[in-house]
């Protein structure tokens, strides 16, 4: 045990004001001689919990070390002391006086101790730092875990958009191995229709315009199975790589589209109903130098059918109609069903008055053609109504009103 003696040079020099620098540092600064600790700074006590040096001088300064750094840190300081060889930092655990544990990373440097070999311990309290090092690589850990066994495709991205690791989930979704899918852009599996779209979404997010980017899109499998992906990239903390997620789509979609439909189809034709109709008029007269033409259709004496035969008689008649009325007008021109025995064609072209008066005598020619059902051989006729205009002049309501006025008209004359 080293008396309390507390005097020490480092070399040649021992004057005051270097002791002050040493008293002041804030690194831990340790004087061990024949392995006590001969000089301990303020930091130093406060590291291990004494209030003077007396404390720490009743057991060898390697007691101080956690028991599984014991064995190394005996041989360094051998090296140190006997070898002179200086000791570059190493991370090790000291034992505080009340047992607590805490890490730190030391240097040392040989010197003399009132004419004896000692190492000058230069330490600094590392706890903190390792024990957000070990936060940090637990937390990695349950990422990369979660990442590998999320049930939805994942893709890490640099920031270029490049695919640095992919997901067993992402690997499905493209039907394609990791090696084939890392290493490229993720829009290089997109659809031609959406790539340039998914590429500018990813770089106003990267440039820090926008947090993040989404969208559904069309992606092409290896398989060559086109899907829908939805797929959201966010930035991942504040090292410039992002993190993708894919969801599949592609059935969700199609059911979409098919309620759409369904909603804006009439069940018993299958044709356009009024809601369709009527958007369809008024996106043609937003043109609004185009003429539009709109026939309204009436059958005449529809409702004696009705009550003769049955309702399941006229449902089979309007079918038919609808059939009819499909097969007379051309592919780009409208037919649809307002309800019961109304009918409607939407005709848009600078000719379209020449062509809804003869298409108005087709239209009753194969309206009033024998029908032949089940019930037996039937007969209909149909008054038809025609208005011309632009977008200048009418709304979709408007444009439709005016046809139905004048069918009601000819209507009234045939009577």
């Amino acid at each position: 045990m080293i008396d309390g003696q507390t005097d020490f040079e480092f070399g040649k020099v021992g004057n005051d004001s270097f002791r002050a620098l040493v008293e002041l540092s804030p690194d831990t600064i340790f004087v061990i001689c024949e392995g006590y600790h001969a000089f301990v700074n303020a930091r130093g006590l406060a590291l291990l919990g004494a209030r003077t040096l007396t404390d720490l001088q009743d057991r060898p300064a390697i007691e101080f070390m956690h028991p599984d750094y014991r064995d190394p840190g005996a041989a360094r300081m051998r090296s140190l002391t006997a070898d002179g060889t200086p000791l570059q930092y190493v991370e090790e655990k000291l034992v505080r006086l009340d047992g607590t544990v805490v890490d730190i990373e030391a240097a040392g440097t040989p010197l003399e101790f009132n004419g004896r070999p000692a190492a000058l311990i230069v330490a600094r309290d590392i706890t903190e730092r390792k024990r957000a090092e070990s936060e940090l690589a637990a937390a990695q850990q349950r990422f990369h875990a979660a990442f590998r066994h999320a049930p939805t495709g994942m893709a890490m991205l640099d920031a270029t958009g490049s695919i640095t690791e992919v997901n067993p989930a992402l690997e499905a979704l493209l039907s394609a191995p990791a090696a084939e899918i890392v290493g490229g852009a993720y829009w290089d599996w997109v659809d031609v229709a959406d790539r340039e779209q998914a590429q500018a979404a990813f770089h106003v997010m990267a440039d820090g315009t926008a947090g993040t980017c989404e969208g559904d899109l069309s992606f092409r499998r290896a398989d060559d199975r086109h899907v829908c992906l939805r797929i959201c990239v966010a930035p991942l903390a504040d090292n410039g790589s992002f993190i993708a997620h894919v969801i599949d789509v592609t059935a969700a979609k199609a059911t979409e589209r098919e309620l759409v439909h369904q909603a804006r189809m009439d069940p018993l034709t299958q044709l356009p109903n009024r809601a369709a109709l009527l958007d369809q008029l008024a996106r043609a007269l937003t043109k609004r130098l185009t003429r539009v033409a709109v026939l309204f259709l009436d059958l005449d004496d529809f409702k004696p059918i009705n009550d003769r035969y049955g309702h399941a008689v006229g449902d089979e008649l309007l079918q038919l109609i609808a059939h009819r009325l499909r097969r007379a007008i051309r592919a780009d021109d409208l037919v649809g069903r307002l309800g019961g025995d109304e009918f409607v064609v939407v005709l848009a072209s600078p000719d379209c008055k020449q062509r809804a008066d003869a298409l108005a005598t087709r239209i009753c020619e194969v309206v009033e053609r024998p029908a032949t059902l089940t019930a037996g051989t039937i007969r209909v006729g149909v008054s038809i109504g025609i208005a011309v205009g632009t977008g200048v002049e009418y709304d979709a309501t408007g444009l439709l009103a005016a046809a139905d006025t004048v069918m009601y008209q000819s209507k009234a004359a045939r009577r």
